[in-house]
């Protein structure tokens, strides 16, 4: 019993859950599984992330908890994201604010001094954490974000915001927020070094993100695709990809053996579709479990694209970790943290310039790759993730730092 108090419990803050495909997902499970736990309560919404409703075996009228195990869940009564608009999503944040704001008045009340620690996931809105440090004084314990996301720099880039105004007051209160929380997770190298330059007292960590573990066949093993070379693009289709210059790219080649495999949702979809509609570029829309897969198969190349403004080039999105584990080199158009680590990793080909003309560039490089540097280069990427970005790893790191 003495051994089972000494355990600790972990609260978790998150606007989005399993089944929502995200990496608190992995994270939570394999946190469960620490020796050092003794519980895992998360509380976050009921899930509606891009179904423009809610998931199937939930509504209004819930259900709003379960128990798994070591954890237990509370979601929270929101207005589902019933579009990509701007209002539909700002109805959906305020929601989950207001839901979450008044839950934790009550939830602290019962269990103020019960829990060891309270972890933020920090994706838009990355001003949960407010909530996540309100939360934590009222329940006597320490707090800490793991940044997903960094505002107004990922709204410029969404949804092209330009008023100088707007964006100052952004940043005033998301820097209030890192602030005012006891620590702080990154999930690159490059954003901890920037987050202790500004806040040189701070506890700061990187914290990978985990990604869910898959296995598909290794790069040797490839399915037959009749000599075609096939690059494979999953994930948001919107402003923050910068999709559209690699279709440009890829229209314009010469090389007739290419397809590019285009799976994902987001409010450039449509467009894309219609404009770029040729008998080499497949629309798949939003794939998951064996439709994803067989697309994974059959890849020679997984397209990694952002355009990245400011800081959130520090931000190492998780599609890198499952694209290192899928045992595939990366064509990648971006600059800041995922550069620099697909070059330090040698994973796949890099451009920092997203002009058409290097972008086309790339593309013939990658078709003048030879096998066994394709090869290589998936390997590379896939030690790096059994030695860095598997959950049990990064579940160790956190419960050291906390």
């Amino acid at each position: 019993m003495e051994k089972e108090n000494l355990k600790k419990n972990i609260l978790i803050f998150t606007p989005y859950f399993d089944p929502e495909p995200f990496p608190i997902n992995t994270f939570v499970h394999s946190l469960s599984k620490n020796i050092t736990i003794n519980k895992v309560k998360v509380i976050t919404a009921l899930p509606n992330y891009r179904k423009y409703s809610f998931y199937d075996g939930y509504s209004f009228f819930g259900p709003f908890t379960k128990n798994e195990k070591k954890i237990s869940i509370t979601r929270l009564p929101i207005i589902p994201r019933f579009s990509n608009t701007s209002f539909s999503i700002l109805l959906f944040y305020i929601s989950f604010f207001l839901s979450s704001f008044f839950f934790f008045i009550y939830f602290a009340l019962r269990n103020r001094n019960k829990y060891d620690h309270i972890l933020t996931f920090c994706g838009s809105p990355v001003y949960v954490g407010f909530i996540g440090i309100f939360a934590s004084k009222l329940m006597n314990t320490k707090s800490s974000q793991w940044i997903q996301d960094i505002w107004p720099e990922a709204i410029q880039t969404a949804k092209g915001l330009k008023n100088k105004y707007i964006i100052n007051t952004i940043n005033f209160f998301q820097e209030k927020m890192w602030k005012y929380s006891d620590m702080i997770f990154t999930e690159s190298y490059s954003l901890t070094k920037y987050l202790k330059f500004k806040f040189p007292d701070k506890q700061i960590k990187t914290l990978y993100n985990p990604v869910r573990e898959v296995e598909i066949a290794n790069y040797k093993k490839n399915v037959n695709k009749e000599g075609k070379l096939i690059f494979s693009y999953t994930g948001n289709i919107g402003g923050a990809q910068n999709l559209e210059k690699i279709l440009e790219a890829f229209t314009d080649l010469k090389y007739e053996k290419c397809e590019l495999h285009m799976c994902g949702d987001g409010p450039l979809l449509n467009g894309l579709r219609k404009k770029f509609d040729q008998k080499n570029i497949y629309w798949h829309g939003w794939l998951t479990g064996r439709d994803l897969e067989t697309v994974y198969k059959k890849s020679d190349f997984f397209i990694l694209s952002l355009n990245s403004e400011g800081r959130q080039s520090l931000i190492l999105p998780s599609k890198l970790q499952t694209y290192f584990q899928l045992k595939r080199p990366i064509f990648c158009v971006a600059r800041g943290a995922v550069k620099e680590l697909i070059d330090y990793t040698d994973s796949g080909i890099t451009s920092k310039s997203d002009n058409k003309k290097n972008i086309i560039e790339l593309f013939n490089k990658a078709i003048k790759l030879k096998e066994n540097e394709k090869t290589k280069m998936a390997a590379n990427g896939y030690i790096y993730y059994q030695n860095n970005f598997k959950p049990e790893t990064i579940v160790s790191e956190f419960v050291k730092f906390i």
